[in-house]
């Protein structure tokens, strides 16, 4: 990013007047999207994995209830014309009983998702498919169904898959009295627990088999119906406000746009809404701290206003350097969690302009160029595209400073490799080899190539195919970038103006 203490590009391209009315036109578009209170609303959209949840619940809970045939048109539509991955399409088949369940083609989308939650994720879908009546519950050790010292919603997503197969098969005992009042505080009142439907839907469908806590469920399947989007769906989580605020406000400063009036404002409502521990979660509401959405928030806040929020550029650092592992990597959630490249060079670039952190940002860099991690390409985390570690990874060798530069170089010359093998012919980039090209893709490498130490032709190309892609009124339109639980994407339309202008201001000059 372009913080106090970061450099900026090394070779950006001299902006042609289309370029540079390009970027300047989705600058002003995304200055005018932030609100009164001073966040930019990033709300999602509906996914078929939680309307195919909320259609079941709705089937059993609340029958010949209108929302029934809003969702099953709504999942019917999406699986004729855009239908999602292998795991949610037979989650959606299932929940709809018409006899498909695509379970072996959602295995062999888990079998190609090569990460360390790719078990945990394969015993959630098999007890949801279970649930559904598609395959047999999982006869496997109820210890698996445990999270300790994960982030919170995991802890209770796992806590109502076990509940709902202990229910399928025939062992109520297996679920304590603890279990079972926690998931009842997930479901309680109208709000959505930790911003997340997900989890309020499997303690939903965990609680409507206990005697005494149906009758919860049935309030809790009716206040989620209030949250359906108007196309009949359900989203995945309510938002990304302050994740989006956080990164349009560095997209701005980026694109030259540092006196944005609307910076000022984004910079105290995003210090308002820290945690106690110094951290920052995706929205308000939040509780659960992150690495990601913190390093987000630290870099905009000492690129905005370091001198007025001083105290929150120091409590967000703390929050970062007690996150760090034995390994000097960073987890996503909870210290001890399993080290994430992409999570490891964000907090190298949050941290990197601060003296008294300069040991947490060598070790991280360390991490990061060991020899076993260098043969690997970019990692696919948050963002499914690998481009969005690529550019981070790339931004931390630069920002990471004296006494890590062999590292930084060799860890440089590798992801770069990879990145350039991955150009389309049409000059863009895409997820995975066989997808299209997309913008933020894109965009996320455009940053990466736009610091290489000579300027590049395939930097110019990935700008062209960005710029072609302006829609008339300024804004992009791209694929869903994030993903949660991960594989599975979710789309948040406002990221797409807001990652093309990030690439745009990384790789044009001023």
């Amino acid at each position: 990013m372009i913080t106090a203490g970061i450099p900026a590009a090394l070779s950006p391209l001299p902006a042609t007047t289309r370029q540079r009315r390009c970027r300047d036109r989705l600058a002003l578009r995304v200055g005018n999207l932030f609100g009164a209170d001073g966040l930019l609303p990033a709300p999602v959209e509906s996914r078929v994995l939680e309307s195919a949840l909320l259609l079941a619940l709705v089937a059993d809970l609340l029958p010949g209830h209108p929302a029934h045939d809003r969702l099953a048109r709504y999942l019917k539509h999406t699986l004729d014309t855009a239908p999602p991955d292998p795991l949610q399409t037979a989650v959606a088949r299932a929940a709809l009983d018409d006899g498909v369940t695509a379970a072996h083609a959602a295995d062999a989308e888990l079998d190609r998702f090569a990460h360390f939650t790719a078990g945990r994720k394969r015993l959630m879908f098999h007890t949801l498919l279970a649930a559904l009546g598609a395959v047999p519950y999982p006869r496997i050790p109820w210890e698996a169904y445990a999270a300790p010292g994960e982030q919170s919603w995991l802890v209770r997503q796992m806590t109502a898959l076990k509940a709902i197969a202990a229910h399928g098969r025939g062992r109520p005992d297996q679920v304590g009295d603890t279990e079972w009042a926690t998931l009842e505080e997930t479901v309680h009142g109208g709000r959505i627990w930790e911003g997340n439907h997900l989890a309020r839907l499997l303690a939903l469908l965990a609680l409507r088999h206990h005697p005494t806590r149906r009758v919860a469920a049935v309030r809790g399947t009716e206040d989620t119906l209030r949250h359906l989007r108007p196309d009949g769906g359900l989203p995945f989580i309510t938002g990304m406000d302050v994740f989006t605020t956080a990164l349009a406000g560095l997209a701005l400063i980026a694109a030259g746009q540092a006196r944005h009036p609307a910076l000022p404002g984004a910079a105290d409502a995003l210090a308002a809404l820290q945690h106690d521990d110094g951290g920052f979660g995706f929205t308000r509401g939040v509780r659960q701290s992150d690495t990601d959405d913190t390093a987000y928030c630290l870099e905009f806040l000492r690129a905005t206003a370091p001198a007025r929020h001083v105290r929150a550029v120091r409590r967000a650092e703390d929050f970062l350097l007690a996150q760090r592992n034995d390994d000097g990597g960073f987890p996503t959630f909870a210290h001890g969690v399993a080290s994430e490249r992409a999570m490891t060079a964000a907090a190298v670039n949050a941290l990197a302009p601060s003296p008294r952190c300069r040991h947490a940002v060598t070790g991280a860099l360390r991490h990061l160029a060991h020899p076993d991690r260098l043969a690997l390409p970019p990692e696919s985390s948050w963002s499914r595209n690998t481009t969005n570690a690529a550019f981070r990874t790339v931004l931390a060798c630069r920002a990471a400073g004296p006494g890590t530069e062999a590292g930084a170089d060799a860890l440089r010359r590798s992801t770069l490799g990879h990145l350039t093998a991955g150009q389309r012919a049409d000059g863009g980039f895409g997820h995975r080899e066989a997808d299209p090209s997309d913008p933020i893709s894109t965009a996320y490498a455009a940053i990466a190539l736009a610091h290489l130490p000579n300027r590049s032709a395939a930097l110019g190309r990935a700008v062209d195919f960005l710029v072609a892609r302006q829609r008339p009124d300024g804004g992009f339109t791209s694929v869903p970038d994030q993903a949660g639980p991960r594989p599975l994407l979710y789309d948040t339309p406002a990221l797409a103006d807001v990652c093309v202008l990030l690439g745009l201001g990384h790789a044009l000059e001023r």
